[in-house]
């Protein structure tokens, strides 16, 4: 085995497989075998039956849904203040020298503590949750797609340049398309970081009439049940992966250069 030695996607798979084997025969064994407190790690069981009481309410699918229109909602957004914004940041360094300093300042406040702000400006209700994943990503954004435009080699902008091409057209027809890999790779990191903060923002007002993953993982904890809390971060770590390989897969096959 060598040092960043590449391996085929099905020697990937098959790692990635059995990885996942190991750590659930190790989860097994050490919850069904009593060496863990189910109140610190329950069992797989334990963890669907959690699930199966939240869909016998009603409140799985829904909860869902919500928390998976919100994220779609607040990352529509994120992308399109955060794109153009990025892209004049990368473009055009007087702009980029305005803003720059701004951007990262507010990219360095902690999100949770705008809660309180947020609840202020926009009361509880369900614009409160978009914009608190809102904020929480619009700031990454922005740096991920300057980055992107700047990481373009020197030498197309030249190119373009040298062949009359206006400041606008070298934005449209060269940086913008050789930066949409990496642009797109962006749109996936927002994703994630949104999923990370979907049970804060889902604690603004949480209650049945606007649940959410969130809302579930509030009564797990409150009933102090092990198994919905674990069967509520699993549901959303594997949507969360989904989404991120969706995303992925659309890269690959429309933006694979």
């Amino acid at each position: 085995m060598e040092v960043r030695q590449k391996v085929s996607p099905r020697v990937d798979l098959a790692l990635g497989l059995a990885g996942i084997g190991v750590f659930l025969a190790a989860w097994a064994g050490a919850t069904y075998g009593g060496l863990v407190k189910p109140l610190f790690l329950p069992t797989p069981t334990y963890i669907l039956e959690g699930l199966a009481a939240f869909n016998k309410s009603g409140w799985l699918v829904p909860a869902i849904l919500n928390s998976t229109k919100r994220v779609l909602l607040s990352l529509l957004l994120v992308v399109a203040v955060g794109v153009p914004f990025g892209a004049l940041m990368g473009s055009f360094s007087h702009f980029d020298a305005v803003f720059r300093k701004l951007i990262n300042g507010g990219k360095s406040i902690p999100t949770t503590g705008l809660a309180g702000l947020i609840v202020l400006w926009f009361s509880i209700e369900e614009r409160a949750k978009i914009i608190f994943l809102f904020l929480g990503a619009i700031f990454y954004m922005i740096l991920l797609v300057r980055a992107a435009f700047q990481s373009v080699r020197e030498d197309y902008v030249r190119v373009a340049e040298d062949i009359g091409a206006t400041p606008m057209q070298v934005v449209s027809k060269i940086l913008f398309p050789a930066a949409l890999p990496q642009i797109w790779e962006a749109i996936a990191v927002c994703s994630g970081i949104m999923w990370t903060y979907i049970v804060l923002a889902e604690f603004i007002n949480s209650n049945e009439e606007q649940i959410g993953l969130g809302y579930l993982l509030s009564v797990g904890s409150r009933t102090q049940d092990s198994g919905k809390v674990f069967g509520t971060l699993i549901l959303i770590a594997l949507i969360s992966a989904a989404t991120d390989w969706l995303l992925k897969s659309i890269q690959k096959r429309f933006f694979p250069w």
